[in-house]
């Protein structure tokens, strides 16, 4: 009986836990873009020219510093150069990978948009790799939504998150 007991509550615990990190998962997905634009508060257009990892003081957490040379701020302003500081990467043989964390790669050209705190907009799904007529489009779209153009969506365009190779550079 008590092990009955016992077994029901770790159950409960257990599906409770899965219940919630799909609840917490499916409204990450439901924000639209124009959401996203809306809570950014800054958005820029640029290059990234730099990924490097390294440890935090204590030697416990890898980070990732991806510098971003910017050629406009869509929204906001700042420095001509950015390091946006993302959790996890790889050092040698030791790799620390975080869950929602954009990924970046060097001589990618691509929309980033960033809350206050500095992190990605939205964790993956904040980033919009400019290629070709697709990325011209997005351009396109992004100036006439935050004119106000109300033909403008705030659904903005279907885009799928990137999903690269773990990476990071050792120091």
């Amino acid at each position: 009986m008590k092990r009955t007991v016992i077994s029901w509550i770790l159950f409960s615990f257990f599906f409770g836990c899965l219940l919630w990190a799909g609840l917490g998962e499916a409204l990450r997905l439901k924000t639209n873009w124009g959401k996203k634009v809306d809570l950014s508060q800054k958005i820029v257009r640029g290059q990234v020219v730099g990924v490097r990892s390294y440890w935090n003081p204590e030697k416990t957490l890898i980070y990732t510093g991806v510098t971003v040379l910017v050629d406009e701020y869509l929204k906001g302003d700042g420095p001509s150069e950015i390091t946006i500081t993302v959790p996890g990467g790889t050092i040698g043989d030791k790799t620390q990978w975080v869950s929602d964390v954009p990924q970046f790669r060097v001589g990618d050209y691509e929309v980033i948009l960033l809350e206050p705190s500095g992190q990605v907009t939205g964790g993956p799904d904040g980033i919009y790799l400019l290629n070709g007529e697709e990325g011209d489009r997005f351009l396109h779209w992004l100036r006439a939504y935050m004119a106000g153009d109300p033909k403008a969506s705030k659904d903005g365009p279907v885009v799928t998150p990137r999903v690269l190779p773990k990476q990071g550079v050792t120091e």
